[in-house]
């Protein structure tokens, strides 16, 4: 028993140690990609909000997208980080299916990242897989929240319900023909608002959030644990 609890120690010190990496990332991350917009917002003013998030990494439309690429990258670690302590949970098949699809939706926003809309048709497949995955994720996770030992809180919850309408509506809006969203028509309700790069920074920000959510969550998982160990291993004494 003694080395039971110290093997549930050692995994909760590796919980703190990534959720902690998780939480710098994802403020790297959100510093990146603030920066990237004010810088863009200085250009076109309020324009930046009808402007299609991956154009911040276009190395031809502005001399800062390393900064939003390395953002991505980053951020994609982060969701890494944290599904990959969710396999070390081991909190049961639905938590691994959700943990194993999060890696892929980590994976795609690091390739996006290094493969930006200068890359055209990479850049087209990974950000349409991005896309198609995180609506899986976040069914997963919607659904989990009914289990017994859901790897998804209440927020997280909630913020997964946001997240798939924001990615079931670009789904929708997407051409899948040419795998890119079709140009904004201008009507005269909307003439200053397009809906679908509206959708995107929802998106943009709705997994971001998703993350630093998760990682806590995950967090409060492995404290609980930890707790439920020792109190049995103490009764047992």
């Amino acid at each position: 028993m003694d080395e039971t609890l110290q093997n549930q120690s050692i995994r909760n010190d590796h919980h703190r140690f990534i959720v902690v990496l998780i939480f710098l990332g994802g403020l790297i991350a959100a510093v990146g990609v603030s920066t990237s917009v004010w810088l863009e917002y200085q250009n076109i003013g309020w324009q930046v909000i009808n402007l299609r998030t991956d154009f911040l990494g276009d190395y031809t439309y502005t001399r800062y997208a390393f900064i939003y690429n390395i953002s991505l990258m980053v951020a994609g670690l982060c969701i890494m980080l944290s599904m990959v302590s969710l396999l070390l949970l081991k909190l049961g098949y639905f938590s691994h299916y959700l943990a194993c699809i999060g890696i892929f939706v980590g994976l795609c926003v690091i390739l996006m990242g290094i493969f930006p809309i200068n890359y055209l048709w990479p850049h087209r497949l990974v950000s349409t897989s991005f896309l198609v995955a995180t609506v899986v994720m976040y069914f997963l996770c919607i659904s989990d929240r009914f289990n017994p030992n859901s790897a998804c809180s209440w927020p997280v919850f909630f913020i997964s319900v946001l997240g798939f309408i924001a990615s079931s509506g670009l789904i929708f809006q997407l051409n899948w023909q040419t795998l890119d969203f079709d140009p904004c028509e201008q009507h005269h309700l909307w003439d200053h608002y397009c809906l679908m790069t509206i959708t995107l920074w929802a998106q943009t920000n709705i997994v971001m959030l998703w993350c630093l959510g998760h990682a806590w969550s995950i967090r409060q998982m492995a404290i609980k644990n930890h707790l439920e160990l020792s109190q049995r291993y103490f009764a047992a004494e």
